[in-house]
């Protein structure tokens, strides 16, 4: 390991030993606007987040192995690299002499994509905080797993601090509304018909967002409104190059995730069907008129 690679994980370790001297007492972080260093009328380049307490503290988190290799039990950065097309948007890896890291060059750009997901006027809103938390602790749905019992674990209390460095007039970047009217109507009908040679997607997911339709009839509204409900944790509104919904079923070589049990629906980024549901994931497409690529006969239109 080089003297540059030692120092930063000195101060890692220090930052990590500060935060965790007391699990169960309050986050050291003042979310006051009014209190905060460096207000200013402006919002500053990424937040006004700081970079070398990114570097030191936050960064080497999504390295962290947490005790397996698929799934909930991997390390961020198996499922967040910019490969994975998922939110975090973090850069693969570079391998040089037996090491692995991030070059500054590559931190710098999973700098300005984490500084997406964190909202410094009130850091416990963010994104970044909430996907990792459990949902009995306030926490959001999240695929990779929840790492954090409660807001006092030192990982959640690490990343906290750091997001209260930025400018706290930098509020959360603004949430896409994607139409549920035009899911009941056009996307839905996708979970239940297959392409050639291919399963339908309510064969394996019937128990979260494609959940079959009633014999000879549509879906009723509550039915369809807990399938958006249940897909709204594969969605990242506004952004369909990171959506899971999108990528799952894209071929690898078109650019998709290399594992996805049900097969394959696309395979193309450019094929017609993925691109309408593209453009309702960016909040474009609303209404119960589906175009042409999402007209299905099945299951009987109410």
């Amino acid at each position: 390991m080089n003297q540059s690679m030692t120092s930063k994980a000195i101060v890692v370790l220090c930052a990590m030993l500060l935060s965790a001297c007391s699990e169960d007492s309050a986050p050291p972080f003042d979310t006051n606007p009014n209190t905060s260093a460096g207000a200013n009328t402006s919002v500053a380049p990424n937040k006004g987040l700081d970079f070398e307490f990114y570097v030191a503290a936050v960064e080497p988190i999504f390295l962290r192995h947490r005790g397996g290799f698929v799934g909930t039990d991997t390390s961020c950065v198996a499922c967040h690299t910019s490969q994975a097309n998922a939110p975090l948007g973090l850069q693969p890896l570079t391998s040089e002499n037996g090491n692995v890291f991030w070059t500054e060059e590559q931190s710098r750009q999973n700098f300005a994509n984490v500084a997406m997901l964190v909202n410094p006027s009130a850091p416990e809103t963010s994104r970044l905080l909430l996907a990792p938390l459990a949902t009995t602790a306030g926490g959001d749905r999240h695929s990779g797993g929840n790492f954090w019992d409660s807001v006092t674990h030192s990982e959640y209390r690490v990343i906290a601090e750091w997001i209260a460095t930025g400018d706290p007039s930098a509020g959360a970047d603004p949430v896409v509304e994607v139409d549920f009217e035009f899911f009941r109507a056009c996307v839905q009908p996708v979970f239940a018909n297959p392409i050639e040679n291919a399963m339908p997607c309510m064969e394996c997911h019937s128990g979260e967002f494609a959940v079959p339709p009633p014999a000879n009839s549509y879906w009723t509204v509550e039915q369809s409104r807990q399938a958006f409900e249940s897909l709204s944790y594969l969605l990242d509104p506004g952004r369909p190059e990171s959506t899971r919904f999108l990528h799952k079923p894209l071929h690898p070589n078109a650019g998709g995730d290399l594992m996805h049990n049900g097969g394959r629906r696309w395979y193309s980024a450019d094929d017609p069907e993925r691109l309408a549901l593209a453009s309702w994931v960016r909040g474009e497409a609303r209404g119960d008129q589906c175009p042409e690529v999402l007209q299905f006969d099945y299951p009987p239109r109410p």
